[in-house]
């Protein structure tokens, strides 16, 4: 049996390296050093560490050890958090201006990190310094405003 790890980081390389390339086919603009290719390219190179980090990890690791069928129950905790991702970004993409984007991302960051089993404290401190992360990045690198919401009366 092989290992789900290698096929896992072959198929992001291969998606990873994929976006790179189409990414260099995006036309430049005027007056500029970059252009809009890239950010997609550095998320397609990010792809192709991750895949490659994943990829030789299962290498190190080798085959799976095998249990019996009856010996590991089967667990619906997976599907439940696929279904909450997938319910936080419905909600983000119907809650963001409405509330803005710290009252939205904030609390699902929380709420994901808590689910997926990331103690408490630590799920607090990173869902708090991933949101203004991207709020600096957002707004002071790129200059792409977030929507406030109701933070509006103190946006800076």
């Amino acid at each position: 049996m092989i290992n789900k790890d290698i096929v896992t980081g072959a198929l992001l390389i291969g998606f990873g390296g994929w976006f790179a390339w189409e990414a260099q086919s995006f036309p430049t603009m005027g007056g500029m050093t970059y252009g809009p290719g890239l950010f997609p390219t550095i998320a397609g190179l990010g792809l192709v560490l991750c895949g490659t980090l994943i990829f030789v990890t299962g290498l190190l690791q080798g085959a799976p050890a095998t249990a019996a069928p009856d010996e590991s129950p089967r667990s619906n905790w997976p599907l439940f958090n696929a279904l909450a991702v997938i319910a936080c970004v419905v909600f983000f993409a119907f809650g963001l201006d409405i509330l803005g984007f710290h009252l939205v991302a904030f609390p699902l960051l929380l709420v994901l990190l808590l689910l997926f089993r990331i103690a408490w404290w630590k799920a607090l401190i990173l869902a708090g310094f991933v949101t203004m992360l991207v709020h600096l990045i957002f707004y002071s690198f790129l200059h792409v405003p977030l929507p406030w919401g109701l933070l509006e009366p103190i946006a800076w």
